[in-house]
């Protein structure tokens, strides 16, 4: 017959909340520096969405991959939007389209740097020699 399974209930959910939270946590952690700093999200920010995005593919499961080059710009340009009206809350025409705009413009460079870093690490899982084989052979 097959093999028993032997985790422990709720481990996959603790793998998948740990591939969500870390990363959000190191995306939200750029934001706060960058805007602290005074000069909007820059590339602090961009660095940081590089490091979540990478951390994200590394945690998550290979079957949940595809979430992962799918959720970055999601993701970042919710926490940008919400960095942005929490730092600079809209006055007399800063919820105009032309603000929207510059904020897209703002964010791209840490949306392709998740990107390629997501897919970077991506591929690296995939392809690396020995992949599948047991790290132990006693």
């Amino acid at each position: 017959m097959g093999r028993r399974r032997t985790e422990t209930p709720g481990r996959g959910t603790r793998r998948a909340g740990t591939a969500l939270l870390a990363p959000g946590a190191l995306l939200l952690a750029g934001a706060v520096v960058d805007e602290a700093a005074g000069a909007g999200l820059g590339w602090i920010f961009a660095l940081c969405a590089a490091a979540a995005a990478a951390l994200a593919a590394v945690l998550c499961a290979r079957a949940h991959a595809w979430w992962v080059l799918a959720a970055p710009p999601l993701v970042i340009a919710a926490v940008a939007v919400g960095a942005q009206l929490v730092a600079a809350p809209a006055g007399p025409g800063g919820g105009t389209l032309a603000a929207a705009v510059h904020w897209a413009l703002d964010t791209f460079p840490a949306m392709a740097a998740a990107e390629a870093a997501a897919a970077l690490v991506l591929a690296v899982r995939t392809f690396r020699p020995g992949r599948g084989r047991r790290a132990c052979h006693a």
